[in-house]
């Protein structure tokens, strides 16, 4: 007698075992090709970093140190017009006269006129030091100017002044030096605020001059 089989089977699956699907080709070439790619991008990656060809902040745009406020302020503002360069070199080689006569006079409120109220008493300051280590008398000899820059009603002024120094012993030392003068537009006038001395070394050094001098 012949076997039955359950009524839900079919009579062919007894003779031909199921056939089963087969993988895609086409998905396994396209894993195959992404994994090529990125096997590929990181060794580019590494190479390039091992050689130092990806791109490094440049020395432009590098933190730079040691920059004065007054450089900054030099830096931010555009070139002044001819007018107003004029007009701050003239406070600028007043405030320097001031000093001398006041040096000269043993005066110091000649310096008032062309300063803030802070840079007076800077000035008064430096020209006690200047004093109390033997100077008896200072003269300016000239003044190379550099760039003038104006940003509202605040300026920056860099120059180059070579002064000479003469000491109660008869002997005189003469001194060139980087300026860079902040200034300030009171009422409509100019006056200085600051000067800054941004070559001065930080380490102790044979002077050129009398200590605090211009």
């Amino acid at each position: 007698m012949s076997s039955m089989l359950p009524s839900n089977v079919p009579q062919f699956e007894t003779t031909r075992p199921p056939r089963k699907d087969r993988p895609a080709v086409g998905g396994i070439v396209i894993t195959v090709i992404l994994a090529l790619a990125l096997i590929a991008i990181i060794a580019v990656a590494v190479t390039r970093l091992s050689s130092g060809s990806l791109s490094r902040p440049s020395a432009a745009t590098a933190p730079t140190q040691g920059t004065s406020p007054a450089e900054a302020t030099a830096a931010a503002g555009p070139p002044a017009d001819a007018t107003t360069a004029q007009a701050i070199q003239q406070v600028i080689q007043q405030v320097d006269q001031a000093q001398m006569q006041a040096i000269e006079s043993n005066d110091p409120n000649v310096m008032a006129d062309t300063a803030t109220q802070e840079f007076y008493q800077e000035q008064v300051a430096t020209n006690e030091d200047l004093v109390s280590n033997g100077v008896t008398d200072i003269k300016l000899v000239n003044i190379e100017w550099g760039p003038i820059t104006v940003n509202g009603d605040t300026a920056s002024a860099t120059n180059y002044e070579t002064w000479t120094t003469t000491f109660s012993d008869g002997t005189t030392e003469q001194s060139r030096d980087r300026n860079v003068y902040t200034l300030v537009r009171d009422n409509g006038t100019w006056k200085v605020q600051a000067d800054d001395h941004p070559d001065q070394s930080l380490t102790p050094t044979a002077p050129s001059g009398p200590p605090g001098a211009p």
